[in-house]
């Protein structure tokens, strides 16, 4: 059995993400992202947000073969619980290390 391949997105957010409400942003990401994607293929890209890189940016880490579509659906998210905001594709690649590297 092979293992899935991975896709690491650097995200950034319009607006800032306040540490104390992380859980509640990631409820309503969740949420619009699985409304834009659609069910079918949410849970076939599998969207994690596995690291907060500061107040706006975060990773998000998808399945290979829906990444293209994950890129999409984020273009597409423009209210998180009812506050107007945008979310922008900073990079991507294949390993978190690779996406440290070509951040700096």
């Amino acid at each position: 059995m092979m293992r899935e391949k991975r896709r690491y997105i650097l995200v950034e957010s319009a607006n800032e993400i306040d540490e104390n409400s992380r859980k509640d942003f990631e409820f309503y990401f969740y949420s619009a992202l699985l409304h834009s994607i659609g069910e079918i293929n949410y849970f076939k890209a599998n969207p994690k947000i596995i690291k907060y890189v500061d107040r706006k940016g975060f990773v998000l880490k998808c399945n290979l073969v829906m990444y293209k579509e994950t890129l999409n659906a984020l273009t597409f998210i423009k209210q998180l619980n009812k506050k107007d905001t945008a979310f922008y594709t900073i990079n991507a690649s294949g390993t978190m290390k690779a996406l440290a590297k070509q951040k700096q």
